[in-house]
């Protein structure tokens, strides 16, 4: 396998899995780590049949991600915004719309786009460090990689709201309690649970698993209005300058 900048890849036992590693950052999330886990789909996993369960982790068990580069998203230019979303958009939709279960294991603190791409999953494992927030408008934004459409059919509109609403973050026992993610198990357990989950799919049947993605995927998706809207509401907010003056007080604070 290829050596990636901000992604680690292992192949084992017909499960790929796919360890986010921009240590640097505490894992941020830009284009740069996007465009490289898009080059990591087109060139290492949709290909391969061999592979039967996609694996979204982390190479850190403090952090997932803790979302968006701030720092980079200061110098964005606001005309660019838009199309920052609808590439996040369209990856994670990508992501979404494999032909193989994913599963996302989360470990430590996930945020905003990292928050995004773990409502991807097929399945969601967490390890009982996990804290997890979509934190976007507390710095004057919207969601902008399909949370506001995906996180309400996982949990509901209400609950939703609130977390998109307040911007709380909320730990891996209320994670749970709302039906955010499948399972909690220790920090320690976590590789081990995702593996056996995964090893149950694996001995099942691949076509009948990719027929039934397919068929729950055509009762609940009808997200291509919602996407655009959120990309515009992004962009809208993002070009008044507001969201980018909270961002350089909170650098300049921290």
């Amino acid at each position: 396998m290829a050596n990636y900048k901000f992604w680690l890849t292992k192949l084992e036992d017909e499960i790929f899995w796919l360890y986010l590693n921009n240590i640097n950052k505490k894992n941020t999330f830009d284009l740069a780590v996007a465009n490289e886990m898009d080059q990591i789909l087109e060139k290492e996993i949709k290909p391969n049949n061999k592979i039967r369960v996609l694996v979204i982790t982390t190479s850190l068990d403090e952090v997932f991600t803790v979302g968006l580069d701030i720092k980079w998203l200061v110098t964005l230019e606001e005309s660019k915004a838009g199309e920052m979303t609808r590439t996040l958009q369209n990856l994670f939709t990508k992501i979404e719309k494999l032909p193989i279960p994913v599963i996302a294991a989360i470990k430590g603190l996930n945020l905003t786009a990292g928050f995004e791409l773990m409502l991807c999953a097929d399945i969601i494992i967490a390890a009982d460090n996990a804290k997890f927030g979509q934190v976007e408008t507390k710095w004057g934004m919207t969601p902008a990689a399909g949370a506001t459409q995906r996180l309400v059919r996982l949990i509901g509109p209400m609950k939703a709201k609130e977390l998109i609403y307040t911007s709380r973050i909320i730990n891996a026992q209320e994670a749970l309690n709302i039906g955010l993610i499948n399972e909690l198990v220790p920090l320690s357990e976590l590789e081990t649970k995702v593996k056996e989950i995964a090893n149950m799919m694996v001995n099942n049947s691949g076509r009948a698993i990719t027929l039934s993605k397919q068929l729950i995927q055509m009762g609940i998706f009808n997200n291509e209005e919602g996407f655009q809207k959120e990309g515009e509401s992004f962009q809208e907010l993002f070009s008044s300058g507001d969201p980018k003056q909270k961002l350089k007080e909170f650098l300049e604070r921290s």
